[in-house]
């Protein structure tokens, strides 16, 4: 076994099972192979690799193993987990029965790591939003900057590509989900980030909100005196089980004393009253995303970024991908996709960001969601529902004889309802309330299936 009671120093000949061969599991077995264990990658699906991986994994010497998890793993010296992978799963039971240690993948990236400050961002919602402005910020300032994690580029990925030799510090940017966070013993972030702690994923976590606030807490699990966690402080749940070790710094729209940034109708004001930022000037819509800059803000200010940059990027920057993306206007009608609002209180933020009447699609996969928690804002913002998905069913009864509604079985189909439903200065928003997968592959493939059929309608169509 591999004593993790201190950072490991070396995993040279050492047996380490990497289960789970998505992006973040080939990217782990590539970088702990090069390190010198010896990896074997299994995964319970048939995976077919490219021809290039198919090739590097050989040159690497790596194992693999798809259909099944094998009585290998319990061979292992170690097993690196992949967060989609939950305690209950058979496999994980019997490699914890074994005695055999699991950690995340960010865990084992972690040690890895070159002398680099390390920025981590978690929270129920805005999270990709503020990685990406963060590094947006920083991109083009005075560090050599590397941005990834639960967003685009796994972490192992970043530290295999951190040989950078331009003299600058390194600082990698990384977005983190509550289930990566679950298995870290000591991963340590500089700065950590909890941008708000909402009912999410309580299919995992037994319907405890504690339990969820537990594994997001983990990312402050090793921060000391020296390091910094920025905190949502209006969330009063989260104020009630804060870290005592690191400094703390808080930020939010009730300008609690501590916070470093304020904000008012018009500006971003400084602690001291001064206007930072006219909030005419932001281009990101929404209250959420006015939170996600009070954060940013805080970061980018502990690492003496300038003025002048960070005013640049927050003027400039319209948002990310599938996240209250304006997709187009036809015929007075605007179009956003939202895909990325997966959870009820990411489609409050987002129905919050309009003043006009709203068409909204709602469905997908339930993640045991009370959906009567968006009713106020349905009622207050909606003028018709689209039901898609296997959700449909669990969401009708909870708005019948409220909001009007109605069923399409495709998004093809929901698309075409709501163009015949929307008049001219409403708009029709995708923003599920679900996950993806029991009609697409992930949420972004939902998020691009919407925007290719809003940009092939033509003007024409009645």
């Amino acid at each position: 076994m591999i004593n993790l009671s201190t950072l490991p120093i070396s995993i040279t000949g050492k047996i380490i099972s990497v289960l789970g061969a998505g992006r973040s599991g080939m990217a782990v077995a590539q970088l702990l192979a090069q390190n010198g264990a010896d990896v074997l990658l299994s995964d319970s699906r048939q995976i077919t690799f490219t021809a290039p991986q198919k090739q590097n994994f050989q040159s690497l010497n790596i194992k693999t193993e798809f259909g099944e998890h094998s009585k290998s793993i319990l061979q292992s010296d170690l097993v690196v987990i992949s967060p989609g992978i939950p305690d209950t799963a058979p496999i994980v039971q019997q490699i914890e029965a074994a005695g055999i240690p699991i950690v995340s993948e960010i865990e084992a990236a972690y040690w890895f790591m070159p002398d680099a400050s390390l920025i981590a961002v978690t929270g129920s919602n805005g999270k990709t939003t503020t990685t990406t402005l963060i590094y947006e910020i920083f991109k083009d300032s005075q560090y050599d900057t590397y941005c990834g994690g639960n967003i685009g580029t796994p972490f192992s990925t970043l530290i295999s590509q951190a040989t950078n030799k331009s003299g600058k510090p390194k600082v990698f940017i990384l977005e983190m989900s509550s289930f990566q966070l679950e298995r870290i013993i000591h991963f340590h972030p500089d700065v950590a980030i909890i941008l708000n702690v909402t009912d999410d994923h309580m299919d995992r976590y037994d319907h405890d909100i504690n339990l969820y606030l537990r594994a997001k807490l983990n990312i402050s699990l090793n921060q000391t005196e020296n390091d910094l966690f920025v905190y949502f402080s209006d969330d009063h749940l989260l104020n009630q089980n804060l870290p005592s070790r690191p400094k703390k710094r808080p930020f939010g729209l009730e300008n609690h004393p501590g916070t470093m940034f304020k904000t008012d109708m018009v500006s971003i004001l400084t602690k001291n009253g001064q206007e930072y930022l006219n909030r005419k000037n932001i281009r990101l819509l929404g209250e959420h995303n006015l939170l996600n800059i009070l954060a940013t803000l805080n970061v980018t200010q502990h690492y003496n970024i300038s003025k002048d940059r960070i005013i640049e990027v927050l003027t400039n920057f319209s948002g990310i991908e599938h996240r209250l993306e304006y997709v187009r206007t036809i015929r007075g009608v605007d179009y956003y996709n939202d895909s990325k609002a997966t959870n009820i209180e990411s489609v409050k933020y987002a129905l919050k960001s309009f003043d006009r009447p709203v068409i909204i699609i709602l469905g997908g996969r339930d993640k045991d969601s009370d959906f009567s928690l968006l009713l106020p804002f349905l009622k207050e913002h909606v003028k018709h529902v689209l039901l898609i998905g296997e959700a449909a069913s669990k969401i009708e009864p909870v708005i019948r004889n409220i909001i009007e509604y109605s069923y399409a079985d495709s998004m093809e189909n929901a698309i075409i309802d709501a163009t015949h439903i929307a008049h001219a200065g409403d708009v029709v928003l995708l923003a599920p309330a679900c996950a993806s997968f029991d009609m697409f592959d992930n949420y972004e493939h939902r998020g691009r299936v919407f925007k290719e059929i809003v940009l092939s309608i033509s003007e024409d169509t009645k």
